[in-house]
């Protein structure tokens, strides 16, 4: 009977720590949300335009999709949400560029390269296709990435690359 007094304690003692970082995951996510509420009530006014018939608005300008992000979660959003085949990590370099990444380094390209190793062989978010030299994302990184766009740390940059 004790035995089995340890194991609901044990039980009870997780799921206690578990709802602790539920609550503190919530009290973050109510504060992006008045942060946002916030800033929409103060600056409303001043990106108010008149619609243009039959073009959707984008949640961030084209050029700026890649703004404000690591590479690496610029590289989870593209191959989750936009690529349609695999890609080569030059593809991938050139698409974060157009994207509105910056980079202070001397080879972008090296640099992505150097990510997507990492998300290869540490993460396991990618893996290669074949003899193709291209990658695709795994179901890790698919993961991966739906946590990431929904933590405020994602929603707070996506919200300043806005105003940029």
């Amino acid at each position: 009977m004790d035995n089995m007094l340890d194991h609901y304690q044990a039980v009870l003692r997780d799921l206690e720590l578990r709802r602790s970082r539920c609550q503190k995951e919530l009290g973050e996510l109510e504060q992006t949300i008045a942060g946002i509420r916030k800033l929409l009530s103060t600056t409303a006014s001043l990106f108010v335009s008149a619609p243009v018939a039959g073009v959707p608005a984008p949640s961030l300008e084209e050029d700026k999709k890649y703004a404000g992000m690591s590479v690496r979660w610029g590289v989870l959003k593209m191959m989750a949400e936009e690529a349609i085949e695999p890609l080569k990590t030059a593809q991938m370099a050139l698409r974060l560029v157009n994207g509105g990444m910056s980079s202070s380094g001397k080879d972008f390209a090296s640099n992505v390269s150097a990510v997507v190793s990492d998300m290869v062989n540490k993460r396991k978010e990618l893996e290669p296709v074949g003899e193709t030299s291209t990658y695709q994302l795994t179901d890790t990184g698919k993961l991966a990435w739906a946590a990431i766009k929904h933590s405020p740390r994602y929603l707070n940059r996506a919200v300043s690359a806005t105003l940029q």
